[in-house]
């Protein structure tokens, strides 16, 4: 069993980690930071120790929760006789990722369907027609994941 202090170690090597993680990915390094002290907490976890324990302001806070928010990865609470809001992980919220990306997908080839109408010349369309084709396929793989996570 690891000791409090090799806990404390791995947990703060987690949240440093998947910050780096999710800001190589385009989002911000506070916001992957939030996710994963959220994940590992045991309990809803206040907007105040989220402060405390990432070191960060209450506005910072609150622009990457919205984030995460609308990510649908995590929810707001509220806890009776307190005033502040509690964060804790969604139902399902990897199957919630995926949906989001399944619809910006959708999104994506539509435009591209637009602009293989409208666009001329020949590399334009084959470039389009790649494009059109990686979107159909990714598509496809989504909705396919999608289904293995809304029945795990």
């Amino acid at each position: 069993m690891p000791t409090d202090q090799t806990a404390a170690n791995a947990k703060a090597r987690f949240v440093e980690r998947m910050g780096q993680i999710m800001q190589d990915s385009g989002l911000t390094r506070i916001a992957g930071q939030i996710w994963a002290s959220i994940v590992i907490a045991e309990d809803p976890i206040s907007a105040s120790e989220l402060v405390d324990e990432l070191r960060i302001s209450k506005g910072s806070l609150s622009t990457n929760v919205r984030l995460l928010e609308m990510l649908n990865i995590i929810e707001r609470r509220s806890m009776p006789g307190e005033r502040q809001d509690f964060f804790s992980i969604r139902e399902n919220p990897y199957a919630a990722l995926i949906e989001t990306q399944v619809k910006r997908t959708e999104q994506s080839a539509a435009a591209v369907a637009e602009a293989r109408v409208g666009i001329e010349g020949e590399r334009a369309q084959k470039n389009l027609a790649d494009l059109e084709h990686f979107y159909t396929l990714y598509h496809k793989s989504s909705i396919d994941l999608l289904k293995v996570m809304e029945s795990y």
